[in-house]
Formats: structure tokens, C-alpha cells, sequence
């Protein structure tokens, strides 16, 4: 008889270990870094938020991200101020069923120079709303 791994049957959204907020937003990847020293600019990818958590975020885009990337990433809430510096990988990639973009998952991470603990407080308090 062959191995299986059963996660290979769950689909993605059956999962999710914690609680996701429909909400759309602004999220803006940084695909490509200048070299440290450079004048030359980040090449930035808009897309919009499907869903998210404190550990991640559903997104809809026209390009496809890479799975493994670990991007930096800004969050925009609209009608707010609230702007939240990210960095995450990207778990998974798919192509959208009508052929027009790509919806992709990103796992956050928990360092240094980012703004994951407001994040997290953030979500925290939309979850009690």
C-alpha cells in the first residue's frame, strides 16, 4: 500500500488554526529589493485582501507570487490611517477559475522591524467587536 499524507486531502481553508476576518484591504508586496547601496527602487505589487488573521493573509493579485518568497509587505485598512509594516512567505499560489489573477496565502512572521504585535492587537480587538 502507498504512503499518503492526509493534509494532502484537507483543503487549504479547512486549515486554518485561528479565526480569519473578511475585510478587504490594501496590500502592497515588495517583489524585488534594491541591493543594499542602491539608488535603484523596490518593484511593489498592489493586490487586495480576501480575508486575513493574525498569522495570515488571503490575497487576490493579476501576478502570481512565488511559493517559499518571503516578501516585505505593507498593509493598508481603507477609510483609516492605519498602515501596518509586514514580512511573510508565501505558502501557496493558485490561479484564479476564470483565468484572471491568482489568490495566494502569506504566513506572518514574527520579527524585528515589523509591525506584527500591532498587527496582532489589531485583530484581537476586531475579533471582540
Amino acid at each position: 500500500m502507498k504512503n499518503f499524507d492526509i493534509n494532502n486531502l484537507v483543503a487549504d481553508d479547512e486549515r486554518r488554526e485561528e479565526s480569519r476576518i473578511t475585510r478587504t484591504a490594501m496590500l502592497y508586496v515588495e517583489t524585488v529589493s534594491p541591493s543594499p547601496g542602491s539608488s535603484e527602487r523596490p518593484v511593489v505589487v498592489a493586490c487586495n485582501t480576501l480575508d486575513f488573521s493574525a498569522n495570515g493573509l488571503q490575497v487576490q493579485m493579476d501576478q502570481a507570487l512565488t511559493a517559499g518568497a518571503i516578501h516585505q509587505m505593507t498593509l493598508e485598512l481603507p477609510n483609516s490611517r492605519d498602515r501596518f509594516e509586514l514580512t511573510g512567505e508565501v505558502r501557496w499560489v493558485r490561479v484564479l477559475s476564470d483565468g484572471s489573477g491568482y489568490i495566494a496565502g502569506i504566513m506572518l512572521f514574527d520579527s524585528e522591524g515589523t509591525e506584527i504585535i500591532d498587527w496582532k492587537l489589531a485583530i484581537a480587538n476586531w475579533l471582540n467587536d
